[in-house]
């Protein structure tokens, strides 16, 4: 349920705004799909229409690909980990470059 301070901070205009524009890239792909389809179907120039439409269908396919990747890897666990392991690595650099051990002459 959400609270009314969920409402204040405004974040959620984010969220809609970025749900939207999926949902017409989503509507705007189906619509290209369904073209594919029928144009396809009547054999009016099928392969113009497959020339066009499957890049369309390997770029989205490596997308997806790449994102179930990144899932099964666990990347959307904890995505604050990474820059605070980077942040741990800078510091022990600086460190090792206080104390002129980080390059050896």
């Amino acid at each position: 349920m959400m609270t009314p301070q969920r409402f204040k901070d405004g974040k959620w205009i984010s969220v809609l705004v970025v749900a939207v524009a999926v949902g017409a890239a989503g509507l705007t792909f189906l619509f290209k799909l369904y073209e594919f389809v029928a144009a396809s179907a009547t054999g009016i120039l099928p392969g113009m229409v497959t020339a066009t439409v499957l890049p369309y269908f390997c770029i989205s396919a490596g997308f997806l690909l790449l994102a179930a990747w990144a899932w099964a890897g666990g990347h959307y666990k904890d995505i604050e980990n990474p820059k605070r392991d980077m942040l741990r690595q800078e510091e022990a650099y600086e460190r090792l470059e206080r104390q002129d051990t980080l390059f050896y002459e």
